[in-house]
């Protein structure tokens, strides 16, 4: 959740909050959003609520994303909330979900007369977005997202070896996508959003102890990524400070990430740390 205001032109954050409930561990696994889980987030939602009340928030937007598109239950899901938090959640597809995203890049980094390729990493998907002189020319949502590939890999029983392989099979789709939209195509940079990738930008200067961290290299990500798998998930959350639920999901994310820019011939990843919440305030002031 963020509460903003808007200012002279300017979305100025005034508080950001987080509630860690994976949805998509239960969807990705058996089609249906979980009781226990449905309970975890309609606890946040009352508590969403209760910092509306207490910001005085005028406007506000709640959607959700490729795991609830997917329940089998969303619409009981949806009425939960709801009931108890008086919040109405509109389900948005992968498009809407990128066109918020693309809105959000756009009022941080100028995109005029330049090729760029967006990638959002989610838990249940990853959206990319070519853009072309400021506009989006094409875009896809994939079903590929770190919450999604983790449970494959439990499902499987594989080590954290084993995610180059799960990725390798779910790429086909988007390397298609590239090969269609952007093969031969000079592009200029990537632009990453959502946790994960800024978490990576935390890990250039944690690992690497580089900066500026606002951009990444192909190069470092592939040093980020050595360092990184040496050390299980307990040392990454008690040497490098990582939560609980992204020290499991950032190695998936950085391969994803790898992958793409390695297809498109991009060696560079800027990191602006926007995203879909960032997009949602624009679309509430424009």
């Amino acid at each position: 959740m963020m509460i903003a205001s808007y200012q002279k032109g300017r979305i100025v954050e005034v508080k950001k909050f987080r509630s860690p409930v994976r949805l998509g561990q239960d969807v990705f696994r058996n089609g249906l959003i979980s009781e226990q889980t449905l309970d975890a987030a309609a606890e946040s939602f009352v508590q969403f609520a209760h910092l509306n009340r207490k910001y005085k928030v005028q406007r506000g937007r709640s959607v959700a994303t490729s795991a609830v598109r997917e329940a089998k239950n969303k619409n009981q899901f949806i009425k939960y909330i709801l009931e108890k938090s008086h919040l109405q959640i509109e389900v948005i597809d992968g498009t809407e979900e990128a066109q918020l995203i693309f809105q959000a890049v756009q009022n941080e980094i100028d995109l005029q007369r330049k090729n760029v390729l967006l990638i959002d990493i989610g838990g249940g998907s990853v959206e990319v977005t070519l853009s072309q002189n400021s506009k989006m020319k094409s875009t896809q949502s994939f079903p590929m997202g770190t919450v999604r590939i983790l449970d494959q890999l439990k499902k499987r029983k594989l080590s954290e070896e084993g995610l180059k392989v799960l990725i390798g099979n779910f790429m086909p789709p988007l390397s298609k996508y590239i090969e269609k939209n952007i093969s031969g195509l000079p592009m200029n940079f990537a632009i990453g959003t959502g946790g994960n990738l800024e978490c990576m930008a935390r890990l250039k200067l944690d690992l690497l102890h580089k900066t500026p961290n606002n951009y990444l290299t192909l190069e470092e990500l592939v040093e980020i990524t050595k360092r990184l798998t040496k050390i299980n998930q307990q040392t990454r959350i008690e040497k490098l400070g990582l939560r609980p639920d992204r020290a499991d999901v950032i190695v998936p994310a950085i391969l994803i990430v790898k992958t793409i820019l390695r297809q498109a011939g991009i060696e560079k990843l800027h990191i602006p740390c926007v995203g879909l919440r960032d997009g949602l305030l624009w679309s509430l002031v424009t």
